[in-house]
């Protein structure tokens, strides 16, 4: 609960740091919308129980999978090479059925010949610091037409999914909010003063930790939790006003 806390203090403040900016100093608005792969590192599965050891299922390859995403933000007037913004985006994470290792905290190892995980994600992203390079200027595209940019900054994940398998009972859900970090590097390119694509390179990071009610052989409590490192290739529309 304290953790939880902790996360709404901290989405309030940067949401309040990031749109509280007086208007006079916005040189430049943005709104994007994207698509692209997601491209995720094989993780480790860690299962805690409060009736006995903690399990570890290892080196789970997890799918390449798709994202959607939009953000939208400002550059600054006399540093328009300075911006910020908020960045929402969904994907998916699965980790197809497969045999791994299971280790113990006691020391045991043995193969599992079935281990899947499924888990949606949602990510709120917020780009305390966005740098570019306006190239091209002109009288009609004064902040360049050709403009690479680098953004940074922690992210909020939310993930949510049924339960694993062997939990009892059945039908459980569960949510979780995770404090992660977000980084890309890009190119946009406006084909008018107003419109424009982009493409980008990007970096998630983020740890889930879900929790059941197991009510076999006793009444206990087991918490699910994974690491995600993935790789994204994103490419969109972005309008400028």
């Amino acid at each position: 609960m304290l953790r939880h806390l902790k996360i709404h203090l901290l989405t309030g403040a940067l949401l309040l740091w990031l749109f509280v900016m007086p208007l006079e100093a916005v040189a430049e608005w943005y709104a994007d919308v994207y698509a692209g792969a997601v491209f995720t590192h094989n993780t480790d599965l860690t299962v805690s129980s409060s009736a006995g050891p903690t399990t570890t299922f290892e080196n789970l390859s997890v799918n390449n999978t798709w994202t959607v995403g939009g953000r939208g933000g400002y550059w600054l007037d006399r540093l328009d090479w300075l911006g910020f913004g908020l960045d929402i985006f969904y994907y998916h994470v699965k980790a197809p059925s497969q045999s791994a290792t299971v280790s113990t905290s006691t020391g045991g190892t043995t193969t599992s010949p079935f281990v899947d995980w499924n888990l949606p994600a949602v990510g709120i992203g917020f780009d305390v610091l966005r740098l570019r390079v306006p190239l091209l200027r002109s009288d009609e595209f004064v902040h360049g037409r050709l403009q690479p940019y680098i953004s940074a900054g922690p992210a909020l994940f939310i993930s949510w999914a049924g339960q694993n398998r062997n939990v009892q009972p059945d039908g459980q859900h569960a949510t979780d909010v995770n404090l992660g970090v977000k980084a890309g590097a890009g190119v946009s390119f406006m084909i008018t003063k107003t419109l424009g694509l982009f493409t980008e390179y990007r970096f998630t990071h983020f740890t889930s930790n879900l929790t059941y009610q197991n009510t076999s052989p006793a009444p206990h409590t087991e918490s699910f939790k994974a690491s995600y490192d993935s790789q994204q290739v994103i490419a969109g529309v972005t309008l400028r006003f």
